[in-house]
């Protein structure tokens, strides 16, 4: 039986999409090989259309803070760690005071984040951006009109 069968539904696709872009680097290889097996097609819009942590934290600070703004506060904080000092100061004057004070505090004291935090955050980062794309809370689409599905599978 063939493995895209179970995504070639309604919503399959975006599912399938989902399902690669929250796996390690390893496996989500290995998923778009058995994808490239089965559908070329497929492969090359999942590889087009996949977002990255990297992709979405270099959109404009606006869209960013909006994404922030629906995120677990720990792991916004996760993703500022990681990013050059003084990151978090460029979005003083976009976030909600309350939000930049949280964030700026977790940042000031933790530690240096575990890789496996990192992924955590990544991944929820991930998850939020697409979670207000069908919100419609952000439109991928006016962000970079190569991440619109409309026209995916």
């Amino acid at each position: 039986m063939s493995i895209l069968a179970r995504y070639r539904k309604p919503g399959g696709f975006l599912q399938l999409l989902k399902l690669i872009e929250t796996s390690q680097p390893a496996k989500q290889e290995k998923l778009l090989d058995v994808v490239e097996k089965e559908d070329p097609r497929w492969a090359e819009l999942i590889r087009e259309k996949k977002l990255t942590s990297e992709m979405i934290l270099s959109w404009d600070h606006s869209t960013q803070a909006t994404i922030f703004e629906y995120m677990v506060a720990r792991h916004c904080a996760t993703l500022f760690k990681r990013m050059e000092e003084g990151k978090l100061v460029e979005f003083r004057d976009i976030f909600k005071l309350e939000k930049y004070k949280e964030l700026h505090d977790l940042v000031e004291h933790m530690n240096d984040p575990l890789e496996s935090e990192y992924i955590a955050a990544c991944n929820h980062l991930l998850e939020t951006v697409r979670y207000l794309d069908e919100e419609k809370k952000i439109i991928l689409r006016f962000i970079n009109p190569i991440l619109d599905l409309e026209e995916a599978a």
